[in-house]
C-alpha cells in the first residue's frame, strides 16, 4: 500500500474463481462503500468489478493492486445491504463466484466496457524521425498512433501481438485502455416549461405565439415533439419564446418499454369466490415471512388471488414482485396487470433490449414503481420495502438456471422473502413434488382453490389408445381418427381447439430410404430436424444449419426420407384436412419479434380455429372458446432418462388440458398413448395430482431422490473422448476416497456415465449425481472438485449443478 492509498477493500471481480480479492482503495476516491462498482485492473485487463468488504489491515505477503475509479455516486452504490447479501448467500448456495453472480443481478449493459489501447510515447515519435531503424510495420503503427490513447480495434488492420509486445519492450509505445461506448445509456428528449405569463399589446406578438404559450401554461415539462403534433407550424414562435425567456428549455428521461405502447382499458374486479377471499386474506395477514402453496385448478382464479393481494401490499406501503416462467406469458400478464393496477409497473425479462432493461431497473432502484413483474433474472429486481414475492406456475423448470450461476428462482424466492421479511406465494394447478411436499411437512401453508369461478367444470379426458385407434396411414399419420373427428365437431360449432406437440419443425429426423441412415449435428449427438420453412436441416441444440444432402451422406446412393413430424408438419397436415379452417402455430419459430403477440391476439380474438404449438401453449393462456385440446405424443416425455420425467409429463398434459372448458361450453382433451396404463396419465385422466403426487413420492424417497434427498450433478466435459473419461473416472475415485470418511456417510454417488447427451457443441460430457441427507455433506465433498483439490488437464471443464433439474 502506498500514501494514497486510505484502505483495504475486498472487491468481487466477475471471473470463473471463487473468492474475492484485495485491492488498495486510494483515499482521492473518498469513503468506500460495500456495494458499489469499481474499475479496477485485472491481469492485463480492466473489469467492472464490486466492493463487497472493507478492511483496515491488508492480508500479510499480498501486494496490492489499486482501484482505479469508483463508477457508482457516493451514496448511491448499485447493490444495497440486502441486495448483496442476498446474491452472497446466492452464490455460496450454488457454489458460483460472487463477482459473476453479482454482475448476473445487474443489468451488464449499464456497466462501462474497457477496450484494449496503445499511446506512442516520447521515445516513439522520436524513433520516427531516425530512418531506416523500423520495419515498416512498425512504422506504420508508430504513424497511426498519437499522444492519445488509441484503441487496438480503431487501428484497421490491427497490429500482431508479437509486434505490439516488441513495441512495447522498446519503449516506443504503452499498454492502456479507454473507456468503450456504453451499450445504454438514459434516454432523454427535448422539453419546454412555460415560466411567465404572455405579455399583452407587446410590439411583435401574434395570437399563435400567445395560444401557444397559454397552452403551455400550467403543463408542466413538455416534450417538444408534442408542442410540434398541437401546434405544426409553431416552430418559429417556439424559439422566439425561449428567447424572451418566458419558456426554458428542459431535457426529460424517455422510458424504452415495448409493453406500455397501447393503452388499456381499466377492468372492474370480479367478485371473489369463498375461496379466494380465504386466500387473499391469508396472504394479507402474513406477518414478516410466510411461504404459501396456492395449489388452484386450472382456470381456479390464481391470478384474481395475486392481483388482489398486490393491491393489499400496496396499500401497506410495500412492494410486490411478480416472477413468470416464461417471456410468453409476460405480455398478457402485463396487460391484466396494468388494467387493475395502472402503469405504475416495471417489466424486467432476458426478451426486452438492453437498453429497456436499464430502464426498468433504474425505475425500481429509484422508487418510481413498487411492483415488478419478469421472468426468472427478475428475482433481483431492485424492489424496495418488499413485501410480497408472487412465483406464478412454480412447478415449471424453467426457473431454473441452465446456464452460468445456475440458481433456481423459485427456491431464491423463498429465501429472499424470509430475508425481507416477505410473504412468499408459489402458484400452480400441478404443483412440484418439492412444493408439495414442504406443504405436507408444514414448511409452506397451503392454500386450495378447487373450483372455477364461472360454475364450469374441468374438461373430460380421454385416453386414445394407438394401439387400438392406429390412425390412417396418409399425410397425417399422427391423427387418430378420434381427433380428427373431434376437430371436426369443434369447427362445425364454432368452436376453437389447441394441438400439443413437443416437438418443433417439419420432420425431427431425416433418414436414408435405403440404408436407414440419420444424419446427426456434426457438433451434437442428436439427429437434425428438418424445418421446411427455411429449407434447412437445424440442430436444436447448438443451432447448426445445413442444406438437406442430394443424396444420402452415408451410402451415397438412398434418397433422405422425412419419416417423423412436428408442428410444422402438422400445421400442414391439417390444412390439407380442413381447408376452411384458419390454423396457426405457435412454436420457438413463429414465436420472433411480434410474433408471439400476433397469435395470442388472433387467438383472443377468434381469428384462429385450430392453435397447433409446442409446450409455449399448455401454460396460463386463458382461451375461453377452447373446447378442445388434443395430445399427439402423450408418452414422448416419459422416455427422458431423467428421474422428474413423469412429473414433468403429468405437468404438461395437465396444464394444456386446463385450456379446454375455460368459458361457457364444456371442454374435452384427446390425449393419444400407446400406453394408456401409465400411472402418471391415468392421472391426468382423472385429474387427480393428490394420487399421482402420494405414489411418485413414494418412488423418489425409496430410491433416494429429492425432495427426500438433496441433488448436486457434477458434469464434465472436453473435446477429446479419452480424456473426459479418464478425468470422471478419477473423480469418482477421489470423491469416493473422500467418502469413505467421516464426511461421505450417508451420501450416494451415482456414476460416472456417459451423458444421456453425449456430445454438445463439439464436446463430450459426462456426468456424476451425488445425493445426501444432509446438505453440509454435499457441501464438504464438493471441496474435492475445485481445481486446487483436483488438477485436471485445462481442457476439461467440470461444472457443478447445486439441485439439478436438466440431466440430459
Amino acid at each position: 500500500m502506498n500514501d494514497a492509498a486510505g484502505e483495504v477493500v475486498e472487491i468481487a471481480v466477475p471471473v470463473a474463481v471463487r473468492r474475492a480479492f484485495h485491492y488498495a482503495w486510494p483515499a482521492a476516491l473518498g469513503v468506500a462503500e460495500v456495494g458499489a462498482r469499481v474499475r479496477v485492473p485485472f491481469g492485463s485487463s480492466q473489469l467492472v468489478a464490486y466492493v463487497v468488504g472493507r478492511r483496515a489491515i491488508p492480508p500479510e505477503g499480498v501486494r496490492l493492486a489499486t482501484v482505479l475509479e469508483r463508477l457508482d455516486p457516493p451514496g448511491a452504490p448499485t447493490f444495497s445491504e440486502a441486495a448483496l447479501g442476498f446474491v452472497r448467500w446466492l452464490a455460496e448456495y450454488y457454489r458460483a463466484p460472487l463477482g459473476e453472480a453479482l454482475r448476473a443481478a445487474h443489468p451488464s449493459a449499464a456497466n462501462v466496457q474497457f477496450e484494449r489501447a496503445l499511446v506512442r510515447t516520447p521515445a516513439g515519435r522520436d524513433a520516427l524521425s531516425v530512418a531506416g531503424d523500423l520495419s515498416a510495420a512498425a512504422r506504420d503503427v508508430l504513424t497511426r498512433l498519437g499522444e492519445a490513447p488509441v484503441a487496438l480495434e480503431a487501428l484497421a488492420p490491427a497490429p500482431s501481438p508479437s509486434l505490439i509486445r516488441k513495441l512495447a519492450d522498446a519503449g516506443l509505445v504503452e499498454r492502456t485502455h479507454v473507456v468503450a461506448a456504453p451499450r445504454v445509456a438514459v434516454k432523454t428528449e427535448r422539453c419546454v416549461t412555460a415560466v411567465a405569463p404572455p405579455m399583452p399589446g407587446a410590439a411583435g406578438r401574434t395570437r399563435k405565439r400567445d395560444a401557444l404559450l397559454a397552452w403551455l401554461i400550467g403543463r408542466g415539462p413538455v416534450a417538444v415533439r408534442e408542442v410540434r403534433e398541437a401546434f405544426p407550424q409553431a416552430a418559429a414562435h417556439l424559439r422566439a419564446l425561449l428567447d424572451e425567456g418566458r419558456v426554458v428549455e428542459t431535457f426529460a428521461e424517455v422510458l424504452r418499454d415495448p409493453f406500455f405502447g397501447e393503452p388499456v382499458v381499466r377492468d372492474t374486479p370480479p367478485a371473489l369466490t369463498s375461496a379466494q377471499r380465504q386466500a387473499v386474506a391469508a396472504i394479507s395477514e402474513a406477518s414478516g415471512f410466510e411461504g404459501f402453496l396456492l395449489h388452484g385448478i386450472t382456470g381456479s382464479g390464481k391470478t384474481e388471488v395475486y392481483l388482489h393481494a398486490i393491491e393489499r401490499c400496496l396499500a401497506s406501503g410495500r412492494g410486490a414482485l411478480v416472477l413468470v416462467p416464461e417471456i410468453a406469458l409476460t405480455p398478457q400478464l402485463v396487460r391484466r396487470f396494468r388494467a387493475r393496477l395502472g402503469d405504475a409497473l416495471a417489466v424486467m425479462h432476458s426478451g426486452l433490449s438492453d437498453a429497456a432493461r436499464f430502464d426498468q431497473w433504474r425505475r425500481l432502484r429509484r422508487g418510481d414503481v413498487r411492483i415488478a413483474i419478469g421472468a426468472r433474472s427478475a428475482i433481483f429486481a431492485p424492489v424496495e420495502a418488499l413485501g410480497l414475492i408472487i412465483v406464478d406456475e412454480e412447478h415449471d423448470p424453467s426457473y431454473k438456471q441452465g446456464d452460468g450461476v445456475r440458481y433456481q428462482a423459485r427456491d431464491m424466492a423463498l429465501l429472499r422473502g424470509h430475508r425481507e421479511r416477505a410473504a412468499v406465494v408459489l402458484g400452480s394447478a400441478t404443483p412440484s413434488l418439492e412444493s408439495t411436499h414442504n406443504a405436507a411437512v408444514g414448511k409452506l401453508r397451503r392454500l386450495v382453490l378447487a373450483e372455477r369461478p364461472t360454475g364450469g367444470h374441468l374438461p373430460d379426458v380421454e385416453l386414445v389408445d394407438l394401439r387400438l385407434d392406429r390412425p390412417p396411414r396418409d399425410a397425417a399419420p399422427f391423427l387418430s381418427v378420434p381427433l380428427r373427428n373431434a376437430l371436426a365437431h369443434a369447427l362445425g360449432r364454432g368452436e376453437q381447439s389447441i394441438l400439443f406437440l413437443n416437438r418443433r419443425g417439419f420432420s425431427n429426423y431425416v433418414q436414408c430410404r435405403t440404408c436407414g441412415h440419420v444424419p446427426e449435428c456434426e457438433h451434437c449427438a442428436v439427429a437434425l430436424t428438418w424445418h421446411r420453412g427455411p429449407q434447412l436441416l437445424r440442430c436444436h441444440y447448438c443451432d447448426a444449419v445445413r442444406a438437406m444432402p442430394g443424396q444420402c451422406p452415408e451410402c451415397r446412393r438412398g434418397e433422405l426420407g422425412l419419416p417423423g413430424h412436428g408442428t410444422e408438419r402438422v400445421e400442414e397436415a391439417l390444412r390439407a384436412l380442413f381447408p376452411a379452417a384458419r390454423v396457426a402455430r405457435l412454436d420457438r419459430d413463429t414465436a420472433t419479434g411480434r410474433g408471439l403477440a400476433s397469435v395470442l391476439e388472433a387467438m383472443r380474438d377468434g381469428r384462429i380455429d385450430i392453435l397447433v404449438g409446442t409446450q409455449m401453449v399448455t401454460k396460463g393462456h386463458d382461451f375461453p372458446a377452447v373446447t378442445l385440446v388434443g395430445v399427439l405424443a402423450a408418452d414422448a416425455g416419459l422416455a427422458f432418462p431423467d428421474f422428474r420425467a413423469a412429473e414433468r409429463t403429468f405437468q404438461l398434459l395437465a396444464q394444456v388440458a386446463g385450456r379446454a372448458g375455460r368459458g361457457q361450453r364444456a371442454g374435452r382433451v384427446l390425449v393419444q398413448t400407446w400406453n394408456p396404463a401409465v400411472p402418471c396419465l391415468e392421472a391426468v385422466r382423472r385429474h387427480d395430482h393428490a394420487a399421482f403426487a402420494a405414489q411418485e413420492l413414494e418412488l423418489r424417497r425409496a430410491l433416494g431422490y429429492p425432495p427426500f434427498e438433496h441433488a448436486v450433478g457434477v458434469r464434465l466435459d472436453a473435446r477429446e473422448p479419452e480424456v473426459v473419461e479418464q478425468v470422471a473416472r478419477a473423480l469418482a475415485e477421489r470423491l469416493r476416497a473422500e467418502m469413505a470418511g467421516p464426511a461421505g456417510e450417508g451420501v450416494r454417488l451415482r456414476g460416472p456415465a456417459p451423458a444421456p447427451l453425449l456430445r454438445l457443441r463439439g464436446r463430450t460430457r459426462w456426468a456424476l449425481l451425488l445425493t445426501a441427507l444432509r446438505r453440509d455433506r454435499l457441501r464438504a465433498l464438493l471441496d474435492a472438485c475445485e481445481p486446487t483439490a483436483f488438477p485436471r488437464p485445462a481442457d476439461v471443464r467440470i461444472i457443478v449443478d447445486v439441485d439439478p433439474q436438466d440431466f440430459l
